[in-house]
């Protein structure tokens, strides 16, 4: 058998691993569901601000991925944003459910948690969230929190009369 000189050894590594690689990024495509938006089903939430929310962002119900945030617009008549939810086939969602923006951490990214309410009716395709919550700006809340100390220090600082 003959042996391959170094040069060819080091193409063959190498083209090799570009393969494999194109392989994992391919499968890895093909097997999250959540990339795949023919599958399930669209739904509707308002929402006053979803800073922090982008599309694609994941969409889960009791910590399972059940789908992902298809689109997102400015409703120009109520200032209001309309989030586009896909979900995946097989998921029903009581119509008294809750849509929250939830943070994944202080670093992280942004997602919807869906807690299913208690109703026997079930949203329909195209149907919309009564009950929703904006995402938590982490900024505001320090800065309630600031605020609230500085009233209380002051109000300790006014001598009482």
């Amino acid at each position: 058998m003959a042996r391959l000189s170094r040069d060819a050894r080091h193409c063959l590594i190498g083209a090799a691993t570009c393969t494999a690689l194109a392989a994992f990024f391919v499968l890895g495509y093909l097997g999250e569901p959540t990339n795949r938006g023919a599958d399930g089903y669209r739904l509707f939430a308002y929402y006053e601000s979803a800073a922090g929310l982008s599309t694609g962002s994941r969409v889960l119900m009791a910590g399972l991925p059940i789908g992902n945030v298809h689109a997102m617009r400015l409703d120009k008549a109520t200032n209001e944003v309309v989030v586009e939810l896909n979900i995946h086939d097989g998921f029903e969602i009581p119509v008294d459910s809750e849509a929250s923006i939830i943070s994944d951490g202080l670093a992280g990214g942004k997602y919807i948690r869906v807690v299913p309410g208690g109703d026997y009716d079930i949203l329909p395709p195209g149907g919309a969230f009564d009950f929703t919550r904006n995402s938590i700006s982490f900024f505001d809340l320090f800065e309630k929190i600031i605020l609230m100390a500085e009233a209380r220090r002051t109000e300790q600082q006014e001598p009482a009369e």
